[in-house]
């Protein structure tokens, strides 16, 4: 059980890398819909339920692909856990037949068909389901092609930043006619971050270290998401300057740079006192005082719905006496 806890853990930390590579593959192909003439204007308050998207519908994903969908998609299937999320945040599950194997969040979407995993998709569980539309964050060009080939729309859709997280969100609400669904959640997840930063406005900054994986030691680094929400909290990430995403680090330069807050995932293989029990970081700040939080691995990783709860959680670990009772 042990082992497989430390697989599950391992392949948690090389899937955060493999998702900031496909994060970072088309950064020049940006995704638009800001030109399309097809979606109606929202003119004023009262029509706010009037807000649909009108087919057919012109949009250009992250591959660099422009594609047209002709009405709204019947049947989607889900590449990425983010995405899956995001389709049940904006109200669109009934449309989504298929989901990967790592979609466990909602609990409902564990129910949904797997029609991947680390492998990749299942193109033949994707076609015998009868997608019409397949949303992911990354694929192979050769799978792609079998997939059109098939019939089966496939829309790259993969957020570069933290806030372009909330530009996917809007895109995908529009593909699936849910704009104001989306909207609606974009609303609600922009008051929370706002809360969460206002209540910590002002105060000093921490020096925060955040670890993917312990041996080797690995951090996350320059351009990653948590690397921006601890900015955004007014701390510093002691590995903000590496030369990688996700680099291997130092125990000799984590006890130099001396973080004050440590963060590391809840992956249920590593507790606090092992943490305390490796060699020399008995001096360090953050050991002595008790400043170890343990994270929700999903939440913290996924680029949906639920970045604003990570955002969150960053700001109550650096600044706990904040959120004291709430």
């Amino acid at each position: 059980m042990k082992n497989a806890k430390k697989i599950l853990c391992l392949l948690l930390a090389i899937s955060m890398v493999f998702s900031f590579v496909a994060c970072s593959k088309d950064k020049e192909n940006v995704p638009s819909s800001s030109d399309n003439t097809n979606v109606k204007d929202k003119t004023n308050e009262d029509s706010k339920e009037d807000v649909k998207t009108v087919y057919p519908f012109k949009f250009t994903d992250d591959s660099g692909k422009e594609l047209i969908l002709e009405k709204v998609p019947e049947k989607i299937a889900s590449g990425a856990p983010s995405i899956t999320e995001t389709v049940y945040a904006i109200g669109a599950q009934d449309k989504l037949v298929g989901v990967t194997e790592y979609c466990n969040y909602p609990e409902e979407a564990k129910q949904k068909e797997i029609i991947g995993g680390y492998t990749g998709p299942n193109v033949e569980k994707i076609i015998e389901l009868g997608v019409d539309l397949y949303i992911t964050d990354t694929i192979a060009d050769d799978v792609k092609k079998t997939l059109n080939d098939a019939g089966v729309m496939v829309a790259v859709i993969t957020a570069k930043n933290y806030n372009d997280i909330f530009a996917k969100i809007a895109l995908i609400g529009e593909v699936l006619d849910k704009k104001q669904d989306s909207e609606n959640l974009l609303e609600s997840m922009k008051n929370r971050q706002e809360a969460a930063l206002n209540a910590i406005s002002g105060l000093k900054g921490k020096k925060v270290f955040h670890e993917v994986w312990h041996d080797p030691l690995m951090t996350s680094g320059p351009g990653t998401f948590i690397d921006e929400m601890i900015k955004m909290c007014g701390g510093e990430n002691i590995a903000g300057d590496a030369e990688s995403p996700y680099p291997e680090f130092s125990v000799e330069k984590l006890i130099e740079r001396n973080p004050e807050v440590y963060l590391t995932a809840d992956d249920g293989f590593k507790t606090v006192d092992d943490i305390k029990a490796r060699t020399g970081y008995d001096q360090i700040d953050a050991i002595k005082n008790d400043r170890i939080y343990f994270l929700d691995a999903d939440v913290i990783s996924r680029p949906g719905p639920r970045i604003v709860e990570a955002l969150e959680l960053i700001a109550e670990a650096m600044h706990p006496e904040v959120f004291e009772g709430k």
